[in-house]
């Protein structure tokens, strides 16, 4: 459990640090992704919920204190899009799974771990910069094809870096070496 615990935190201050530091030499055509939520999807199906929460929590507060942008705008975001991300597609637990059974439920959690991981990070990112979007329209900004053009690579290239991203760290978590339930 420490031992989790503490991968988890360096897990956590490696995304803070990568987000703050390496993600403007990874441009593309002059667009960085967003490594942070991109690490933060890979954490939600991996993990769960709870480490979501803590992981965009403590990473919108460190990039809120350290790199401030607009005012509370990393404080609130990045766990709003964290938490619907893993409303959607984390792992449930035994007894959730259990009682959708019961009911005849079927829902997207029977997806692969590794699609659910890119789908997470696609509606993460997505959210994101839709809020990003409506904050610079109700600035009084036109959003133009331009904007909306780099919106749209944001997405794309920080959703491709979460699916790249995940298997290192999936098998850095120790995913892979757990025993399959049966």
């Amino acid at each position: 459990m420490v031992k989790k615990g503490l991968k988890f935190a360096v897990l956590t201050l490696l995304a803070y640090l990568l987000q703050s530091t390496t993600a403007i030499y990874l441009a593309v055509w002059g667009i960085a992704p967003n490594i942070a939520l991109a690490m933060v999807a890979v954490v939600t199906v991996a993990l769960g919920r709870k480490y979501t929460f803590l992981m965009a929590l403590t990473i919108g507060y460190l990039l809120e204190i350290m790199l401030p942008v607009l005012d509370y705008i990393n404080l609130v975001l990045y766990p709003v899009c964290a938490m619907l991300g893993a409303l959607a597609f984390s792992d449930k637990g035994e007894r959730k799974l259990e009682e959708e059974r019961s009911l005849g439920k079927r829902r997207m959690g029977n997806l692969p771990a590794h699609l659910r991981t890119l789908l997470c990070a696609l509606l993460s990112i997505l959210v994101y910069e839709s809020v990003l979007l409506m904050y610079i329209y109700l600035n009084g900004i036109l959003i133009d094809g331009d904007q909306l053009q780099r919106a749209l690579i944001s997405v794309v290239y920080t959703t491709l870096l979460a699916g790249a991203l995940q298997f290192p760290i999936r098998w850095w978590l120790g995913i892979y070496k757990l025993k399959r339930a049966r």
